[in-house]
């Protein structure tokens, strides 16, 4: 009795296997989507190449922090804030938004309020004194402004 016990036994564990096997088998393969990347240049509308920040704002518009200004998008266009829309200094560092829109720049020249439509405010929180005082230098004799 136990030499058939053991071959029935074979024979389920055999079974069993095979059954595991179809099952991997049969399974289809899950591969990975590529999803489109697409890159955005200043021929786009960014004010420049370098981005040193980007962000995702509660409305779904995404902000890009440049050297040049902030940059705000929609999916198909941009809008560009520099220094004539009121920011205090065209390099831009930061991008924050709180709990009721408020947008924060913060930028070389110093920290600026942006308004939750996404327009700046003549509102300059801080201003960074030695950055706008750099700008504002009077040239010696013998300097050259760049």
């Amino acid at each position: 009795m136990t030499a058939g016990l053991g071959r029935a036994l074979r024979r389920l564990a055999l079974a069993g296997m095979c059954l595991l096997a179809g099952f991997f088998v049969s399974v289809p393969q899950v591969s990975a989507q590529r999803l489109p990347l697409k890159s955005y240049t200043v021929a786009d509308g960014l004010p420049n190449n370098v981005i040193n920040k980007i962000v995702r704002d509660s409305r779904g518009f995404l902000w890009f922090c440049t050297g040049e200004g902030l940059s705000r998008f929609d999916g198909y266009s941009f809008i560009n804030y520099g220094d004539d829309q009121g920011l205090p200094h065209t390099m831009v560092n930061d991008f924050l938004e709180t709990r009721n829109g408020e947008l924060w720049i913060g930028t070389n020249g110093g920290l600026v309020l942006f308004n939750p439509k996404g327009e700046p405010t003549a509102h300059v929180v801080f201003a960074n004194d030695k950055a706008k005082r750099n700008d504002e230098a009077p040239l010696s004799s013998g300097a050259k402004r760049e």
